[in-house]
């Protein structure tokens, strides 16, 4: 059972990816105005009701990509200043 479970949370994930994928393709192609579940479900082949159980609105998608932008600006900020997060003497990051 954990087996099938591993797989299917695989298989979700790999989807949930590549529906992100496709839609910050649509996003730098034609904007946020015109991003529709149903032809980022028919740029991967999906049918579009399928494409809802990841995302249950357009708004959700654009959230998600939202949030992964903003941790990925945070990842990229700490990165290039490891003294950023809270690693200070006084726990704020900054000087102590």
């Amino acid at each position: 059972m954990t087996a099938i479970r591993g797989a299917r949370e695989r298989a979700r994930s790999e989807i949930t990816a590549a529906i992100k994928d496709e839609a910050r393709t649509q996003l730098a192609a034609e904007g946020a105005a015109k991003l529709s579940l149903r032809a980022v479900a028919r740029a991967l082949g999906m049918a579009s009701s399928a494409l809802y159980r990841y995302f249950p609105s357009r708004d959700d998608l654009l959230t998600a990509l939202i949030l992964d932008a903003y941790h990925a600006i945070g990842a990229a900020a700490e990165a290039a200043d490891p003294g950023v997060g809270g690693s200070g003497p006084s726990g704020s990051g900054g000087p102590g």
